[in-house]
């Protein structure tokens, strides 16, 4: 005759496996990150140029709001969380709302075209927040890296114009370090730089590290962070490629090699990304960056549900 008094024991004993392995993929689970669709091709005009959260595990994308900027590009978080932007159109560092979306030029609203450069130029920027507190923006269309004053919007230039010595299209920071990522195609759709670079923020000058490999198919403009453990994410733009309009591609890129591999796809158009507040503070020279395997919110459930569901199968297999 079976045991009935073990019943309740056996079930605690699953129950608390399942909650040790619930923990464990929750320790693996894939990070969001932040993006603009500044070229995306949604139907609906307030769902272009827009914020989404986006799982870099599966691609999949929330709407949040219209930003009310046309071509926002760069993205980074600071150290309290603030999200901050730089759009090309109008030439203004901005704050951005995580909640609705909405874009705000930095020293108020009449403070548009706060960047202090020539209105008429494409610059095309990335951008990044260091662990001192410091704003970054880098323009492809120069090949130049510029300090942002994110009390005033104004841009201070770091070198000349083409000190970084190839197109780049953003730019992360772990630690000291700093990378960017290349602008992968020319305008007649020709490959230009699909490459990781390493960038010297004090002399405004860049190092090849590596191509970026076959995983990442042929793209436009980039978005580049780092997530809190110190993954290396990347979000290609691959609208207008050749052979027609693509769902963007998310990379994870070793930071050794520039090698990167495709995660996962998501909406079209997106060229910015924001993972993080700066990481690797307090450890200089940080270690190369751990990748770690993703499993989404969705698949966690799942494994969840199944473990409960053997549990329960285990307790009646006892009252049998």
């Amino acid at each position: 005759m079976p045991d009935v008094r073990s019943a309740p024991m056996a079930l605690l004993r699953s129950l608390a496996l399942l909650a040790l392995l619930a923990c464990s993929v929750l320790a693996w689970a894939g990070p969001y990150g932040l993006a603009v669709n500044s070229r995306g091709n949604e139907v609906d005009s307030q769902r272009v140029d827009a914020l989404w959260r986006v799982d870099l595990a599966t691609g999949e994308a929330e709407y949040i709001g219209w930003t009310g900027f046309f071509d926002l590009e760069g993205l980074a978080l600071d150290a309290s969380g603030t999200l901050f932007g730089a759009d090309d159109d109008s030439k203004t560092l901005v704050r951005v709302s995580q909640t609705s979306g909405l874009a705000i030029p930095v020293g108020g609203q009449t403070n548009r075209s706060n960047m202090g450069v020539a209105q008429s130029e494409n610059l095309d920027f990335g951008m990044a927040m260091d662990c001192s507190g410091r704003a970054w923006v880098i323009s492809s269309g120069q090949q130049r890296l510029f300090r942002a004053d994110l009390a005033s919007g104004e841009l201070t230039a770091v070198g000349e114009a083409g000190d970084l010595g190839a197109p780049i299209s953003d730019l992360a920071i772990i630690g000291d370090r700093a990378y960017g990522i290349g602008v992968g195609l020319d305008a007649a759709g020709r490959a230009l730089a699909p490459n990781l670079y390493s960038i010297d923020l004090n002399s405004g000058s860049a190092q090849l590290v590596g191509p970026l490999g076959d995983a990442a198919l042929p793209y436009n403009n980039a978005g580049l962070a780092f997530d809190e453990d110190g993954v290396l994410w990347a979000i290609t733009d691959r609208r207008a490629v050749p052979g027609g309009d693509f769902p963007s591609a998310i990379l994870r890129i070793d930071p050794e090699s520039g090698r990167a591999e495709q995660v996962a796809e998501t909406i079209v158009g997106f060229e910015s990304l924001a993972v993080s507040s700066p990481v690797g503070c307090g450890l200089a020279g940080a270690g190369s960056p751990l990748a770690v395997p993703a499993l989404s919110p969705a698949a966690i459930l799942s494994l969840m549900l199944v473990l409960l569901g053997l549990a329960v199968v285990q307790l009646r297999s006892r009252h049998s």
